[in-house]
């Protein structure tokens, strides 16, 4: 695929809705994360977004239409995607916060139950 004007711009719009969820129309003029960071998602909001939706447990990156996928090319897209995600800083999960309660009956037997092996 011979990247043009066209392609770059819906590379950089099908990147900024799988970061943000939102339809943004970028151009590759300006970098990504310059241009959503003046749309208001910088490296801290979208890391925010991206602990909501964890917490939601709920997909991030969002899901990206296929149509515009295929306009781009699936490698391509992929490929500027990891490469953004890691200029933002967001790479790899965020780490999963346990819960802050008392285990409960169910809980507190499976926990207590351990193989004949383990004693």
């Amino acid at each position: 695929m011979v990247p043009d004007s066209a392609t770059d711009t819906k590379l950089a719009s099908a990147l900024a809705r799988a970061l943000t969820g939102q339809q943004i129309e970028l151009t590759l003029e300006v970098p990504v994360a310059e241009a959503l960071a003046r749309a208001g998602f910088d490296a801290v909001a979208l890391g925010a977004l991206r602990r909501e939706r964890q917490h939601a447990r709920q997909p991030w990156p969002f899901e990206v239409p296929i149509a515009d996928l295929r306009a781009v090319g699936f490698a391509r897209f992929d490929a500027a995607l990891a490469a953004l995600r890691r200029d933002l800083g967001l790479t790899g999960l965020e780490p999963a916060t346990p819960a802050h309660r008392r285990l409960n009956r169910d809980e507190q037997r499976l926990v207590a139950d351990r193989p004949p092996h383990w004693g």
